[in-house]
């Protein structure tokens, strides 16, 4: 999908969240009233920075256990403050917005099951769920089911990346 991106003239930033340096949350909330977490700058903050300045964002995981992998999910609990705001009364403020994503995921598991017992599901499900919050609009959802058996991408693989990017454009 970069570079269908790159090709359409769309500047691209790629993060691979299992190479950064990310500390977990210790769920001080202490970023909720000062808009900045006490631990020193990391990757967090710069890929937070790298997020408010988007117009769109492309987030690809994998099922681990029904859900995104431990890493996306760390990244996202420490970017929280930036993502979502909250008024005086406790309630949710999306801070992105007006912002489109597109959800990619892939497992292991072959096609039905992978729906049936919630695998990419559960991944996309918790996604939608952060990016909801933080006023994102989900444009397109790709699954790719059955990786153990077919990794690479077919036709059809690509002819959903392109209408993702399409939708993205638009």
């Amino acid at each position: 999908m970069e570079s269908e991106a790159k090709r359409l003239g769309v500047e691209v930033h790629s993060i691979r969240v299992a190479n950064l340096q990310v500390r977990p949350c210790i769920g001080c909330m202490k970023c909720r009233t000062s808009l900045a977490c006490i631990f020193s700058e990391d990757d967090a903050q710069r890929t937070l920075a790298l997020l408010q300045e988007a117009d769109a964002l492309v987030v690809g995981a994998p099922c681990y256990w029904g859900n995104m992998p431990g890493q996306l999910k760390v990244l996202f609990d420490r970017m929280v403050y930036g993502m979502m705001g909250e008024s005086p009364r406790g309630i949710p403020l999306p801070l992105h917005k007006g912002k489109k994503a597109v959800l990619v995921s892939t497992c292991t598991t072959q096609w039905p099951f992978n729906v049936w017992f919630r695998q990419s599901r559960g991944t996309v499900r918790a996604l939608r769920e952060i990016l909801k919050w933080s006023g994102f609009r989900i444009t397109y959802v790709i699954e790719k089911p059955g990786t153990k058996r077919h990794p690479d991408l077919t036709d059809k693989d690509m002819k959903s990346c392109r209408k993702a990017i399409r939708k993205l454009l638009c």
